[in-house]
């Protein structure tokens, strides 16, 4: 009687399939895309402003170090001297908001940078997971530093052009989903710790002082790049040991699901005191729309100006890069097509409108790292993740 011929070894689709060749069709649009949005905003924040002379007086309020309504304007933080010139710049910039001199401002502000928390934590990500070590994307302290002196608007869709360039092909999906789980355990700590605690503690707590106001809202200027080194360092300390596959992914979602909430909580607080107090400064027009008319008003104005159209091309350009991943998870599973897209654009605009930008890309996110695994797995069918 002949032997019987052993069964070889199983192992999953995605180390038994060669790596697609293919790629993202049209991929030179979305590049344009974000192109474009880094190049308006750069032109409506950086350049028209200066030509404009906006925001009013703002280098004569940082020479003289005082601010307009004759506040002084602390001049030492650090000791450096490098460091507390720009330690002064930003300060000034935000003080309208975190003094709590104009409500409007300050609702503007905490709007926008307790939703900024969810790109945070989603960049965080990006930069742990395996198949983005050693790529650009994944030094997200520099773009860090850039966007807190230069502007999101500006950076954040140059982030996006970078990561649309290089996972362009449909190997870049297919492969590398993983985040060692060392960091995924420390994610979580990191980033409430090095961002979430700091920005709560500036925008939601009272402050006497203006004097401490000024000297946090220096503290706070990186508290991005307190969330990387945090990570780094909280990644030595936990246990990095796993043996369950696909471990880390619930570390993730955890932190997805902190980033929905907090951003969804200073959406409907900023919705609510826009639809029931009589200030008129807490409108949404006067809170999120640009406003030409009175940007050369006073410092604040111009200011103001400044941070909505940040706000406008930070989350715009992530939103579409959100709408991007999804497209990219569809298309690589085989279940891409009109319907489905348009559904995914409504549902984000959608979120968005409700709960906040921050929320949406929270939620794209959490959707998404199941459907990553599906693909690492070869499967076309939902599987719990």
């Amino acid at each position: 009687m002949a032997p019987t011929k052993a069964k070889p070894p199983t192992t999953d689709a995605s180390s038994s399939s060669p790596p697609s060749s293919a790629h993202r069709p049209a991929n030179a649009l979305f590049l344009l895309t974000f192109a474009a949005i880094a190049t308006t905003t750069t032109w409506l924040m950086r350049v028209e402003t200066v030509l404009q002379g906006v925001p009013r007086n703002f280098q004569a309020v940082v020479d003289a170090a005082k601010f307009e309504n004759g506040t002084p304007l602390v001049a030492r933080y650090t000791g450096v001297t490098a460091l507390d010139e720009v330690a002064k710049f930003l300060v000034a910039a935000f003080m309208e908001g975190t003094a709590g001199w104009d409500v409007g401002v300050r609702a503007h502000q905490t709007w926008f940078l307790m939703n900024w928390f969810a790109i945070i934590c989603v960049w965080s990500v990006e930069a742990c997971r395996r198949r983005n070590a050693g790529r650009v994307i994944s030094f997200i302290a520099l773009f860090s530093s850039l966007y807190q002196v230069i502007g999101a608007a500006v950076i954040a869709p140059i982030y996006y052009l970078i990561y649309a360039f290089t996972s362009s092909g449909d190997a870049y999906h297919q492969q590398g989903r993983e985040v060692p789980i060392g960091y995924a355990k420390a994610l979580l700590p990191a980033v409430i710790i090095g961002y979430l605690a700091p920005t709560v503690a500036l925008w939601y707590v009272p402050l006497s002082s203006l004097e401490t106001v000024q000297f946090l809202t220096a503290f706070w200027q990186p508290t991005p790049l307190y969330a990387s080194a945090l990570l780094l360092i909280f990644s030595f300390l936990v246990s990095s040991s796993s043996t369950e596959k696909n471990g880390d992914a619930k570390y993730l979602k955890r932190v997805y699901v902190l980033a929905a909430l907090a951003s969804a909580f200073s959406h409907i607080h900023t919705l609510y005191c826009a639809f029931t107090l009589d200030d008129p400064r807490f409108s949404l027009g006067y809170v999120f729309l640009p406003n030409r008319d009175s940007w050369k008003d006073s410092m604040g104005q111009g200011l103001h100006y400044i941070f909505q159209i940040d706000a406008f091309g930070a989350f715009g350009s992530s939103l579409f890069w959100c709408w991007l991943m999804v497209y990219d998870s569809l298309r690589v599973l085989g279940q891409s097509g009109v319907v489905p897209l348009v559904k995914a654009a409504l549902g984000i605009v959608l979120v968005t409108l409700i709960a906040g930008p921050g929320t949406a890309i929270a939620i794209v996110f959490h959707w998404r790292e199941k459907r990553l695994i599906m693909i690492e797995n070869g499967s076309k069918k939902a599987k719990s993740a």
